[in-house]
């Protein structure tokens, strides 16, 4: 880091006025009386920094501090006396400086005497001192890029502790009050703190890792998305793990279970979580009307030729095609309905139906009608598409395509226990198509 110390004789044209010395009472007259000197000139070592602040250098913050205090510094430290409070006086003092020398050397040692005061541990403390210096136009740029660079090296280090912890029980209220202040600044700090953050964990821990452990932090809603879309940006996720990407992906689920969800997330960023997820469950959520189509016949669900019961039939997107409409359940879980505009608003149901009965052959239950009653679907996802199990018990799952349950025209689906998929995966399984378009 270079840095020079330029001894500069500056004849003070500073005079206090009578209000604000009023308004500062408990300020030692030590730095009022230096302030106010008749002596005609003061000795200032004003720091200057020249070069750039690197994030990643751990020993950058304590180079800020001059090994040489000037006599104003001192004074200064005298003043604060270990209580960054009185320091926040001190900086009023600047205001009444005519000369911009005096000015920018208050404004330099007061940031080495927070340094010196410890407050440089806690990034809000800097935050709130970055704060206030923003609001004077004559500060330095290049002392408050360093404060600023500053701040942000240190929040990312406070971060860093839940990415070190497999333990999702630990808790962290350093942390939480952190992400809980910037939460109400106008400037986006959290996407600096982030890369920050990133460039040190990712140095540590394998991205598997990072990924699972992004879900210790405590953060609102909108900053967990912003966490997740910036990790997954990074060039270290890049490289095609399949683990690594099923974690993004749960990552991203849970965001999205969330009911504040739609409200809370920008359209335009909820578009780029539904752009990393399969394509059948992107339609779920960006598609207008779906059709569904099972994957071992390539038939499509709607209403039967001749019964309210819902069967596999050939394509015909006009029929196939169903709205979309997403709920949550009592344990916050999404969950689906689809009903038909061609099908006057009627929706799939499964009705409740014990393993007994004329209806019933083996495991069989051909209980799936076109009703007008909603009716919640839960949606799992798997490799070739997806599988439909009833929302209220999870224990039936929608399946069709077998020609030994059909009667005639009718190409019935129906219903297996849900510990049966694994054994006829193919026919219980569905793929989406997008049928926005469909009259």
């Amino acid at each position: 880091m270079a840095s020079s110390s330029i001894c500069l004789f500056l004849i003070l044209g500073l005079f206090l006025s009578a209000s604000l010395v009023n308004s500062l009472p408990n300020l030692d007259s030590k730095l009022l009386k230096v302030l106010n000197s008749s002596s005609p000139v003061i000795r200032i070592d004003v720091w200057r920094n020249k070069g750039d602040f690197p994030l990643t250098n751990e020993a950058a913050l304590g180079n800020l501090v001059s090994p040489t205090p000037s006599h104003l510094e001192s004074v200064i430290r005298s003043e604060v006396n270990g209580d960054w409070e009185r320091g926040k006086l001190v900086l009023q003092l600047a205001n009444e400086a005519r000369t911009l020398e005096l000015k920018e050397a208050i404004y330099t040692a007061l940031w080495k005497e927070l340094q010196q005061t410890k407050q440089i541990y806690d990034p809000v403390k800097i935050l709130e001192f970055y704060d206030q210096l923003s609001v004077h136009t004559d500060v330095p740029p290049q002392l408050l890029e360093q404060i600023y660079r500053a701040f942000v090296l240190r929040s990312a280090q406070l971060l860093e502790a839940p990415f070190h912890t497999a333990s999702r029980e630990a808790t962290f209220p350093l942390v939480n009050s952190l992400l809980h202040r910037i939460t109400f600044s106008a400037v986006d700090y959290l996407r600096d703190i982030l890369e920050a953050l990133y460039d040190a964990v990712l140095a540590l821990e394998p991205p598997i890792t990072v990924v699972e452990r992004l879900g210790n932090l405590t953060a609102n809603l909108t900053q967990l998305v912003q966490a997740n879309l910036q990790l997954l940006a990074r060039k270290e996720l890049q490289q095609g793990d399949p683990q690594v990407q099923l974690a993004l992906q749960s990552n991203l689920r849970n965001l999205m279970e969330q009911p504040g969800f739609d409200q809370q997330v920008e359209a335009l960023v909820r578009a780029q979580i539904y752009a990393q997820l399969p394509k059948d469950e992107q339609l779920l959520y960006t598609a207008r009307k779906v059709c569904i189509r099972n994957v071992t016949d390539n038939s499509y669900i709607y209403e039967c030729p001749q019964t309210y019961l819902i069967c596999s039939n050939v394509a015909d997107p006009k029929k196939a095609a169903y709205f979309i409409q997403r709920g949550h359940s009592e344990d916050n879980r999404t969950q689906f309905a689809f009903y038909s505009a061609y099908w006057r608003n009627r929706y799939i149901l499964m009705e409740p139906t014990s393993l007994t009965g004329s209806n019933v052959t083996h495991s069989i239950t051909k209980n799936v009608y076109s009703r007008s009653n909603i009716n919640w679907w839960r949606v799992v996802y798997g490799d070739g598409g997806i599988s439909l199990f009833d929302a209220v018990t999870e224990r039936s799952i929608l399946c069709g395509g077998d020609p030994s349950h059909w009667d005639g025209e009718e190409h019935h689906v129906y219903t297996r226990q849900a510990s049966e998929f694994a054994a006829h995966r193919g026919e219980c399984t569905w793929s989406l198509e997008d049928c926005s378009d469909a009259a």
